[in-house]
């Protein structure tokens, strides 16, 4: 099967097809508990592991460790992760995320004031609702942070970084003409929208230098149902910026959800991926709910893409990778995208006392103290 082929990314070889992609899940990265999660879905067979989307200062800003030591400690600590995801077979990268439009404080990876986490404002391309616009300054200082974070994600021993410019966050705002309606260098036409994507690219190529893999969650516009163009020349243009792989997915504004649920189809995000995938030299992730392997292997033959991003079905079950390789179907667990406890702690909604994260699964969480089914 062609889901099982490597593929290599700017020197990094991937051993198969399969991608954990970001889910936040709120269980933080050095603690054993993420660290065994992260580890199954690597053992289970998944090629490339990515972390839940981070937040640029926990990478980027010593204040938040109480100075440069304390930042340089959770470096540390995140290299005891990258090993351990090692150690399990699979590659690893972490996802550096700006989270301007969730309000402070909501979830342990979040903050919505990235650039000065406790001054209380609220921060966006332009001043809409409790927003205020950004300043060119303060543009550029996010894109330093997002520069040097990928920097020291490479120094905590990861194999790949991956920027996060989909789902409606800053990013991905600015190449919306609803949200962005600045006049100078970052906003006005479409090359001046795409403009901050392409800055912040290049900034992390230049920071990580030319051996690192930097991957760019895309979040692509659509018009009249079909992609915009607009997103598919942002893609040709990050490619020129640096940009080793893009991992498509939605702006956040279509019809089809970030996370599809059961009425929404197999790969329902892979129209976004496949003409993307026809207009840049470097590779391309789908995703949207591909939870068989025959969609997984349909859109790898037919080209629409070079790898398939398998979100919750691997939360649902880690080893879906290894019983596909081996045909053992029947065992797999299949989720039914109910998008439920999975999706529970990254929105705060209350579970009940003892809940497992995923319904079929009692083990999403707790791979630390419930061994693994033989």
């Amino acid at each position: 099967m062609k889901l099982f082929e490597p593929i290599t990314i700017r020197g990094m070889e991937v051993p198969n097809r399969i991608v954990y992609p970001a889910i936040q899940m709120n269980m933080g990265l050095t603690n054993r508990r993420a660290r065994a999660f992260y580890a199954e879905r690597a053992r289970g067979g998944a090629g490339l592991v990515i972390t839940a989307n981070t937040a640029i200062d926990n990478l980027a800003c010593e204040e938040l460790w109480d100075g440069a030591e304390g930042l340089a400690a959770f470096i540390g600590r995140l290299r005891g992760f990258a090993d351990q995801v090692h150690e399990a077979g699979g590659k690893t990268g972490l996802q550096l995320w700006q989270a301007n439009r969730f309000p402070q404080g909501r979830g342990t990876q979040v903050s919505s004031q990235e650039m000065y986490p406790d001054s209380g404002e609220r921060i966006a391309p332009s001043a809409r609702e409790d927003m205020r616009e950004l300043t060119i300054p303060e543009i550029e200082a996010i894109i330093y942070r997002f520069a040097k974070g990928a920097r020291n994600v490479r120094d905590a021993g990861f194999d790949c970084v991956e920027l996060h410019g989909a789902h409606a966050y800053l990013p991905c705002q600015f190449t919306n003409p609803d949200l962005n309606r600045r006049t100078d260098k970052y906003g006005g036409d479409p090359a001046g929208r795409m403009q901050f994507g392409i800055d912040l690219a290049t900034a992390v190529r230049a920071f990580v230098g030319p051996d690192f893999p930097v991957l760019f969650r895309l979040g692509a516009l659509e018009k009249d149902g079909e992609i915009d163009p607009d997103s598919i020349t942002y893609a040709r243009e990050l490619e020129k910026a640096g940009v080793d792989c893009l991992d498509i997915s939605t702006g956040g504004w279509g019809k089809v959800p970030t996370s599809p649920v059961k009425r929404n189809k197999m790969g329902s995000l892979v129209y976004l991926a496949e003409p993307i995938k026809k207009a840049v030299s470097i590779p391309v992730i789908a995703v949207g709910k591909i939870n068989t392997p025959e969609i997984a292997e349909d859109i790898l033959t037919k080209g629409r893409a070079d790898m398939v991003a398998i979100g919750r079905q691997l939360i649902c079950d880690a080893f879906w990778p290894k019983k596909v390789r081996e045909g053992r179907f029947d065992e797999v667990v299949a989720c039914d995208s109910c998008n439920i406890n999975c999706y529970s702690p990254a929105f705060e909604r209350r579970l009940p006392e003892g809940a497992s994260l995923c319904k079929f699964n009692e083990r999403v969480g707790r791979e630390w103290e419930i061994p693994a089914p033989e």
